[in-house]
């Protein structure tokens, strides 16, 4: 059998060999072991064949709703159809997108339609037979229709009037749908701040997840992240959990590596065992900070700290393991969900009436709600690479701990003082300034202004 790849890399055209001579021909429809053999496990449990007497006759859109959804297999065994499959997935790059194939008894091609969208044709002559098998048995409290003309999704059937069912006629938009589909997310890092702002997101648009943390698999642990990750099959993992504690990681560089490095490298293998995409979440520290220009997503990278080093390392792990990955460098970042910053400031506060702080590293601080909105964005594309999200703007953390006060009201004295007075275990890089080219050439929106968000987060 030749598999023939469509627009929507999900819905798969297939061409079974057929074997003819002066008396007819002969071919094979269905064969398990040779589906299986071109990676198609589908256990159908039901066939169905349907007749339309007239030319313009239009069935559709049809699916079954979770937890009866269907896969579909189609084939016209008498005259010829114009076949369409819609993707209803919530969170898919084509998601409202279609694709059409014209199947007929002289060309003897199969539509293979997964789950998750919904299926129509129109007769292109007289006199079509349509036969098609499923995964799932017909169930009347799941069955769905979607108007065939629904402007939203624009699909040219190429007639103004079709012949119509009046269950067809009476059909919802999507927009009036209770279409439940959608892909899957796997969210590492949860209980941190980011993980946290990316699965609030994800349920805000409605698109499934999971978050999950050490309780729930180590990520270090090469089979317990297989075994976790195979289970819940996502499309998408957004990697968001590290080790993070900068100063620490300089004598437990083990542990920052096994953590940064290696569980980033099982968690990219096991999305490449099902072709899932992955977000890697990187730092503006993988960059020396040398200069004041704007560091560019291609710049090379150059870390003066091993928590940088480490960052740098994963990237390069994911970008060798996929090609389906997305790596966002961010800095500064702050959230509800965690210890930062912000925080920091707010209960020192309680307790000093004058703090010293850095005037010359300069960066962006950047608010975990508005970098998981851009996340979210960014996995229902297939636009791939290494971004940069901060929020818009710089400053120095002397300027954002007096933006922290003032937006509190309190009356404290700030000292600004030079990295050389505040000694660390580990190095910062000076700029943190990070270019936002690769999101303007992509056409994703930039974060709003660093202020604005802290306005939003006093607010929250």
């Amino acid at each position: 059998m030749n598999v023939i790849k469509t627009e929507i890399e999900e819905v798969i055209i297939i061409e079974p060999k057929v074997f003819g001579d002066y008396r007819g021909w002969f071919t094979e429809t269905y064969s398990k072991e040779k589906f299986e053999e071109i990676e198609i496990k589908i256990d159908f449990v039901q066939d169905n064949h349907s007749f339309s007497a007239q030319k313009g006759t239009l069935r559709g859109l049809h699916f079954q709703n979770n937890p009866k959804a269907q896969t579909k297999l189609i084939r016209c065994t008498r005259g010829k159809i114009f076949d369409v499959a819609v993707d209803l997935r919530k969170g898919s790059s084509t998601y409202k997108k279609w694709v059409a194939v014209e199947l007929s008894e002289d060309n003897k091609k199969q539509l293979l339609i997964p789950k998750g969208f919904a299926h129509g044709f129109i007769a292109l002559t007289d006199n079509v037979e349509v036969q098609y098998k499923v995964d799932e048995y017909y169930s009347p409290e799941n069955d769905r229709s979607i108007r065939f003309d629904d402007p939203e999704i624009g699909i040219e059937w190429g007639i103004e009037n079709p012949i119509l069912s009046e269950k067809d006629s009476n059909a919802p938009l999507l927009k009036d749908s209770d279409a439940n589909f959608s892909i899957r997310v796997l969210v590492t890092g949860v209980k941190g701040q980011l993980g946290y702002d990316v699965v609030k997101r994800l349920n805000e648009l409605g698109i499934e997840n999971i978050g999950t943390d050490i309780d729930d698999f180590d990520i270090t642990n090469k089979l317990q992240t297989e075994e976790y990750i195979l289970n819940y099959k996502p499309a998408v993992v957004v990697h968001c959990a590290a080790y993070t504690a900068v100063d620490k990681a300089e004598e437990d560089k083990d542990k920052c590596y096994a953590i940064n490095v290696d569980g980033t490298k099982n968690i990219a293998e096991a999305c490449k065992k099902i072709d899932a995409k992955m977000v890697y979440i990187s730092t503006d520290y993988v960059f020396d900070g040398k200069g004041e220009e704007a560091h560019h997503e291609d710049k090379l990278t150059n870390p003066v700290n091993y928590y940088g080093y480490s960052k740098e390392q994963g990237e390069k792990v994911v970008r060798e393991l996929l090609g389906k990955h997305f790596i966002i460098r961010t800095s500064w970042a702050y959230g509800k969900n965690g210890n930062n910053f912000v925080k920091t400031m707010l209960k020192l506060a309680e307790s000093r009436a004058e703090l010293n702080v850095i005037y010359d590293q300069v960066g962006a601080p950047t608010y975990t709600p508005d970098l998981a909105v851009l996340i979210c964005d960014m996995i229902q594309t297939t636009k791939y690479g290494t971004y940069h999200g901060v929020n818009e703007g710089y400053c120095s953390w002397y300027d954002f701990a007096g933006a922290i006060f003032k937006k509190a009201n309190i009356n404290m004295r700030i000292n600004s003082i030079p990295t050389s007075e505040y000694p660390t275990k580990a190095k910062r890089p000076l700029n943190s300034r990070l270019s936002k080219a690769r999101l303007d050439e992509n056409g994703f929106p930039r974060l709003p202004k660093w202020e604005d968000a802290l306005d939003r987060y006093f607010e929250s």
